[in-house]
């Protein structure tokens, strides 16, 4: 047991990671650039304002889970304006700690020594789904949320991406929903 623990935190941080690269890539080859800022928050500042200035608990809830923890782009170098940007937020780091949790628990479930598409199988579709879902406002580009940006630099249409817009809200949920099914049907599976 002690084993399989050690594995699902080996691929959670896993998971966590190769999401983190792949959007950097996605940021770096589809918007032009690497970048060349970091800006850190205030975090526990920011967070105890909003507690103390926002008398309902909901809003604290919202106003909190919006407020950014780290962020990083490519600034012009004549304007000083951000080209692209990435800024994590409490709640897009919840949603991909949540998401790679999800997928490291179903990998840390397979046989020890797995790989190619045994090691992924029925996780791959839901996994696509899920990151097909995964717009929390946290890639930033002239307004588009990080599914527009990742359509985009692919080369789908601005109607395609108005659509999938719209479908977000009805993604991410499945997307999890799909995961959990994989997950229950691999740990059957290995039962």
């Amino acid at each position: 047991m002690a084993l399989r623990g050690s594995r699902f935190v080996v691929w959670t941080a896993a998971v966590f990671t190769a999401y983190q690269l792949l959007i950097a890539v996605v940021l770096v080859l589809g918007l032009g650039g690497s970048p060349n800022y970091l800006r850190t928050y205030a975090i526990w500042d920011n967070a105890r304002r909003i507690v103390a200035l926002t008398p309902d608990v909901r809003d604290v809830v919202s106003l909190v889970g919006r407020e950014p923890i780290v962020e990083y782009g490519r600034l012009h170098p004549h304007f000083r304006a951000a080209v692209w940007s990435f800024e994590l937020t409490w709640s897009s780091l919840l949603f991909y700690l949540s998401f790679s949790a999800l997928l490291g628990l179903y990998f840390a479930l397979g046989r020890r020594g797995q790989r190619g598409w045994g090691l992924v199988g029925s996780v791959g579709g839901a996994g696509l789904v899920g990151l097909l879902g995964a717009s929390v406002s946290s890639l930033t580009h002239c307004g588009l949320g990080s599914f527009g940006i990742f359509l985009s630099v692919a080369g789908v249409s601005a109607t395609t991406i108005a659509l999938f817009g719209r479908l977000e809200p009805l993604l991410i949920p499945l997307g999890y929903g799909l995961i959990v099914a994989a997950i229950v049907s691999r740990a059957r599976a290995e039962a």
